[in-house]
């Protein structure tokens, strides 16, 4: 039975428990001497670790992906916990449980579902509603995107994290086009619908959330793009118009180069879907970092949102 989570663990404290790693490197000291370096996670969050001494076992035994036992002790580098580990090997398989390392949304996802629903059946271009069919009808693909984190760490990292992320964006722009006449409903609620559906096959998630090969190597973005171009390339008379337009939103979500999107925004509907996705992404990194510092009035830099955070009192 776990005891331990990372998030908890003070400086100092002697460490003995089963931790997910997704990272280990080898390095040199200036002697020449090899050392380890890792990285280990559980629900609570994530860690930096290093090995110092008895590399040679842990070489052997430990690679990314794995869930090891970990014994060493918490310290703090550079004002960051970091984990001396002395001690590392294979966990028993026994004593890895799921719900230590990874979490699923709070919201009921029987209901989040139900409520995207409605969302698909209010979209009345047919073509596009066609679209949405050839997904949302398909029992694998739905049992995936109601199962799938929107992130591994970031935001929505957790069971459930795209069905809410998703549903959440569809929340907000319901009413955009009642303030801005030139926006297309329909392409604007498929867009979003539709924008992320690469992540169903960017990560695995049986124990702890991590990325599929392909989700490191090609990413959700081409990836969605891809799987889109399959399903109009299946649904006759589709027209090139639209699937031009429904493509360049998944293209572009991202909205800038140096955050992975092939192209920026060009048209309206794909600007809405980039910035709907950019703030649902950052309320819910403020969400969690207030939920993750309760008792005290301000954060840690938060390296994401690159700023510390206010938590305020209950406003009377």
């Amino acid at each position: 039975m776990k005891t331990q989570f990372l998030k908890a663990i003070k400086p100092g404290t002697q460490v003995d428990d089963v931790f997910f790693c997704t990272r280990r490197d080898v390095k040199e000291r200036r002697d020449g001497a090899p050392f380890l370096t890792f990285e280990f996670q559980d629900k609570s969050g994530r860690v930096a670790a290093i090995m110092w001494d008895r590399i040679d076992d842990a070489l052997r035994c430990v690679e990314p992906g794995g869930f090891y036992r970990v014994v060493g002790k918490m310290g703090d580098y550079q004002g960051k916990p970091q984990l001396t580990v002395s001690v590392i090997y294979p966990a028993d398989p026994a004593q890895v449980n799921r719900e230590d390392f990874i979490s699923a949304t709070k919201y009921d996802r029987k209901q989040l579902l139900a409520e995207l629903r409605k969302y698909i059946a209010a979209v009345k271009n047919r073509h596009l509603a066609g679209l949405l069919a050839t997904f949302f009808e398909d029992d694998e693909f739905v049992r995936k995107f109601s199962d799938s984190p929107a992130a591994a760490q970031v935001h929505h990292a957790c069971i459930g994290g795209l069905l809410e992320h998703t549903v959440f964006m569809c929340r907000l722009a319901r009413t955009v086009p009642d303030t801005y006449e030139e926006v297309d409903r329909d392409l604007l609620m498929t867009g979003i619908i539709l924008h992320d559906v690469g992540k169903t096959e960017e990560y695995v998630y049986d124990k702890a959330i991590d990325h599929t090969w392909d989700g490191r190597l090609i990413g959700h973005i081409v990836m969605g793009y891809d799987l889109v171009c399959k399903r109009i390339d299946s649904i006759k008379e589709f027209p090139e118009e639209l699937r031009r337009l429904i493509l360049h939103i998944i293209l572009a979500h991202h909205g800038q180069l140096e955050f992975g999107s092939p192209k920026s925004p060009k048209f309206v509907e794909a600007l809405i879907v980039h910035f709907l996705d950019n703030l649902d992404a950052r309320i819910a990194m403020f969400r969690d970092a207030v939920a993750d510092n309760q008792g005290t009035k301000w954060t840690e830099f938060h390296k994401y949102l690159e700023t510390n955070i206010y938590i305020r009192d209950p406003l009377e």
